[in-house]
C-alpha cells in the first residue's frame, strides 16, 4: 500500500490526488527505507512539491518540532522548491553556489532579512530529510551567507501596553479574556495557549504545567488575576467546545483572528504585533517590576538569556528617568 503512485503538485490550480493520497499527506511513513531515496528520485522528476513538503513534516514531526515551526518552514521550502523549479536546478547535487544564489535572489525579490533568516534553517531541515532518506548527501545551507537585519529585535514585535491591555480586557468575551491574560500575563505562546489543558494547572501552587518549544516544561505562575480568570472560566466549561482545554479555539488563526477583532472594537493596533506582542506585554511588564532577565526567561521559557533582553529594551524606563533629571 505504501508504494501506490502519489498524485503531483506542481503549484498550478487544484493538486491532483491518485491513489488515494493527496499530495500534502503523501505516505513517507509507510515508505520502505530501500525504497525512500528511489521515491525523492521520483517525486522530484514529478516537480511533486507536495510530496516534498510532506517528508519534511513527516521529518520534523519525528524529531519533536512543534506545528508552528513546521508550518514556518513549509513556507520556506516550497518558496526554495519554486525557485529551483523555475531555474531547473539540480536538488540532489546542488551547486556549491545555490545558497548564495538563493539568497540573493530573496534580497533581489524583496524579502526582509527576517524572512531570509527563516528560510535558512527551513531549507537545511528539508535537506537533512533529504539525507534520512539516502537520497543525497548535500547540506548546502550550511555555508550560507547571513543576512544582517538594520531593525533591532525590540523593533520587530512591539508589545501591548498595559492601558491598551486593559482597552482589549474591557471588550472581550469570557473566553477572549482567558485568552488575552494567559498570553499578556502568562507569556503563552499561540500553540502553548492552545495546548493548555486544565489538568496542566495546580490550584495548590497557583502554576500552569506550559510545554513549549522543543518539548521544554516550564511552570508559569498564574497570579491573583489570571487565577481568578481561570477559577472563572472552569465553571463554565459544561458543554462547551474543547471542555479538556482552557480555550475553545483549536486553530491558530482563530485566536489571532479574535485578538485583531479585539482591537479593532477598542481602537488599539495590531498590526506588526499580533497575538505575540501579548508575549512581548509579559515579558516586558515582568521586566519592569523586576528587573532580573532570568526571571523572564524562566517566565517564558526562553532557553537563552540573551533571548529575554529585548524586554530590557522594550522597558526603558529607568533610562528615561535618568536622562529627564538631568540638570544643566
Amino acid at each position: 500500500m505504501p508504494e501506490r503512485d502519489q498524485g503531483q503538485n506542481r503549484g498550478e490550480g487544484r493538486p491532483e490526488t491518485r491513489g488515494g493520497y493527496h499530495p500534502a499527506a503523501y505516505p513517507w511513513s509507510q515508505v520502505k527505507a530501500a525504497n525512500r531515496a528511489e521515491r525523492v528520485a521520483e517525486r522530484i522528476t514529478l516537480r511533486d512539491t507536495g510530496a516534498l513538503v510532506a517528508l519534511l513534516r513527516y521529518d520534523l514531526g519525528r524529531r519533536g518540532v512543534g506545528e508552528a515551526t513546521i508550518r514556518t518552514y513549509g513556507v520556506g521550502v516550497r518558496v526554495y522548491l519554486a525557485w529551483c523549479w523555475e531555474g531547473g536546478r539540480d536538488l540532489l547535487a546542488p551547486d556549491v553556489e545555490i545558497a548564495h544564489d538563493f539568497t540573493r535572489a530573496l534580497t533581489r525579490r524583496g524579502a526582509s532579512p527576517g524572512t531570509v533568516t527563516t528560510y535558512r534553517p527551513a531549507v537545511s531541515a528539508l535537506y537533512r530529510a533529504l539525507r534520512w532518506t539516502g537520497a543525497t548527501t548535500a547540506d548546502p545551507m550550511r555555508d550560507a551567507p547571513r543576512v544582517r537585519d538594520p531593525v533591532p529585535k525590540s523593533e520587530k514585535r512591539k508589545p501591548y501596553s498595559q492601558d491598551e491591555l486593559r482597552a482589549l480586557l474591557a471588550v472581550a468575551t469570557p473566553d477572549e479574556r482567558t485568552l488575552l491574560l494567559l498570553c499578556g500575563l502568562g507569556g503563552l505562546r499561540n500553540a502553548e495557549a492552545r495546548a493548555a489543558k486544565w489538568t496542566d494547572l495546580d490550584w495548590g501552587a497557583s502554576t500552569l504545567r506550559v510545554t513549549g518549544k522543543g518539548g521544554r516544561v516550564r511552570r508559569v505562575y498564574l497570579g491573583r488575576v489570571l487565577r481568578e480568570t481561570l477559577q472563572d472560566a472552569q465553571g463554565r466549561i459544561q458543554g462547551r467546545t474543547r471542555p479538556q482545554y482552557l480555550l475553545p479555539w483549536a486553530d491558530p488563526d482563530t485566536l489571532r483572528t479574535h485578538l485583531q477583532g479585539l482591537c479593532t472594537q477598542a481602537g488599539v493596533p495590531y498590526v506588526g504585533r499580533s497575538l505575540h506582542g501579548l508575549r512581548h506585554t509579559a515579558g516586558t511588564e515582568l521586566y519592569r517590576r523586576t528587573r532580573n532577565l532570568d526571571d523572564v526567561a524562566r517566565h517564558l521559557g526562553h532557553s537563552q538569556l540573551e533571548t529575554s533582553r529585548v524586554y530590557a529594551e522594550h522597558e526603558n524606563s529607568a533610562t528615561r528617568a535618568a536622562l529627564d533629571d538631568f540638570e544643566d
